[in-house]
Parts: C-alpha cells; sequence; structure tokens
C-alpha cells in the first residue's frame, strides 16, 4: 500500500483536544456532584452521572476523584468516649496484672468501682 508503520498509530491532535476538554468537563462535574453531595462514594456519583446522560465507567470516575482528593470522608460509625486529656485524676488499672481463670464477672465488679 505504500504507507510508513508510523502511519498506523497516527491520532490527531483535534480528538486528543477533544478528550482532554470532555476529561476536563467530566472532572467539574464530578467536583460538584462532590461539593453538593460530600458523602457521595464513586458509586454514587457515577449514578448521578449516568442519570445526566454522562456514559462514563466507574473504574474512570474513581480514578478521576482519586486524581483530584475528591474521595468522600469515612463517616464514624461509633463516637469516642475516652478522653484522657483532662485534668482529673488518672485511676491506676488494677485488673492488669491479675490473671482471670474462671471468674470473668469478677473483673466487671471491680472496674465498677471506678465509676461516680
Amino acid at each position: 500500500m505504500g504507507l510508513s508503520h508510523s502511519t498506523y498509530g497516527y491520532r490527531p491532535r483535534q480528538k486528543l483536544l477533544e478528550a482532554k476538554k470532555e476529561e476536563a468537563d467530566l472532572r467539574d462535574r464530578i467536583e460538584q456532584i462532590v461539593v453538593e453531595f460530600a458523602r457521595y462514594g464513586y458509586r454514587r456519583v457515577t449514578h448521578q452521572l449516568r442519570r445526566e446522560g454522562w456514559k462514563v465507567n466507574h473504574k474512570r470516575v474513581a480514578r478521576v476523584m482519586r486524581e483530584g482528593s475528591l474521595q468522600c470522608q469515612v463517616k464514624r460509625r461509633w463516637v469516642k468516649t475516652t478522653d484522657s486529656d483532662h485534668g482529673y485524676r488518672i485511676y491506676p488499672n488494677l485488673i492488669k496484672g491479675i490473671e482471670v481463670t474462671g471468674a470473668i464477672r469478677f473483673g466487671w465488679r471491680i472496674s465498677r468501682i471506678y465509676e461516680f
């Protein structure tokens, strides 16, 4: 056919520019969704984008969110109740050195001494 081997791998610049613009538009829309819904992860963001008409893969959305540090923060499922940074007296742990053989409830009764 008379074509050089480099012709087969040729990509026109126009398509590259369009792809970059589409990637930037996608990144902007993902950022808007994450700002509006802070607890949305990549799955919910993907679903929202698909409802809006975007043809995106969940892996692409996850990559864009990871690169832009747009991942949701994990909500703690418990409340931190121990506050050791206080001005009150800290009592020693008396049960720490005791070997528990059969009376497991014994340790529970001792720990009740400290509660007021």
